[in-house]
């Protein structure tokens, strides 16, 4: 008895992963990756795990040093080309986005706590 009920909880798994297949593949919009700071994060993360992945020996330091000059250099050329959420700030602020999104993606700090710093030193920039 306990054989006829395992092979029917093993038939109704297999038929139940089965009907739960798609085939379709979701399209990834990569535009909406730069237009808030938590999809910013996110590509940061990705830009470093590929730079990883290339280099396998890196560890430690060295991969903190890397994932600080990914999102530095990246908000950077963000704020260069007037697009993403750094379009119209100013060049310090994008400096400050960049260290932060280093800092959420090594873990340090959240998006919410990096985005309440940095509008500190934004409200004074207003109106200039």
């Amino acid at each position: 008895m306990k054989r006829f009920l395992l092979f029917f909880v093993l038939i109704l798994g297999f038929v139940s992963a089965t009907f739960a297949q798609t085939g379709t593949v979701p399209e990834v919009d990569y535009s909406a990756m730069i237009t808030t700071f938590a999809g910013f994060v996110g590509g940061v993360v990705l830009l470093t795990e590929g730079i990883k992945a290339l280099f396998p020996k890196m560890q430690g330091l060295a991969t903190q040093i890397v994932n600080w000059c990914v999102g530095i250099v990246a908000a950077m050329l963000l704020w260069w080309l007037d697009a993403g959420f750094v379009a119209d700030a100013t060049w310090y602020i994008a400096l400050c986005y960049g260290f932060g999104a280093s800092l959420v993606s090594n873990g340090v700090a959240d998006t919410g706590f990096v985005q309440w710093l940095i509008g500190l030193f934004a409200g004074k920039d207003v109106g200039k």
